[in-house]
């Protein structure tokens, strides 16, 4: 059984640390006011549940650590792409299809929040998995087989 690759688990941990305080920094203190006001009323808590936004964190970087590897091996091997560029393609893959239509869109038919909102929040977090995953290629390094 082979073990984990450490430069993917690095590059997981430091995506983590970024996009969860860039995350903070976005939405609590650079878009706070904006998003209050675009947000109806009992759509916010008052107070976050932190454990679980961590845990979605963990997750979501750990995916994308696990499927790396094969666009590492189609887009960087294959196609001659740079380590980044493959890590900011799966980043934007994952953000736009988790974040922007998945949530953001059906946030906006679900929840009382205006459609301006949405498309910011799930732009912010469509670049927020750009950046992931550039941070996550950034750390890779294959692992050399003999022959």
């Amino acid at each position: 059984m082979k073990s984990v690759n450490r430069s993917l688990v690095i590059g997981a941990a430091v995506a983590f640390v970024v996009i969860f305080n860039l995350g903070y920094v976005f939405h609590e203190i650079a878009a706070a006011a904006f998003f209050k006001a675009n947000f109806g009323p009992g759509v916010q808590r008052e107070h976050y549940i932190i454990p679980v936004i961590v845990l979605a964190f963990v997750i979501y970087v750990a995916l994308l650590a696990l499927v790396y590897p094969v666009f590492h091996l189609y887009f960087s091997q294959q196609r001659g792409w740079s380590r980044v560029a493959t890590g900011a393609l799966l980043g934007l893959f994952c953000g736009f299809l988790w974040d922007f239509l998945e949530g953001g869109i059906i946030e906006y038919a679900t929840y009382n929040v205006t459609l301006v909102a949405m498309l910011v929040d799930s732009t912010y977090h469509t670049l927020e998995g750009v950046l992931a995953g550039s941070i996550i290629g950034a750390f890779y390094r294959p692992r050399v087989t003999g022959t």
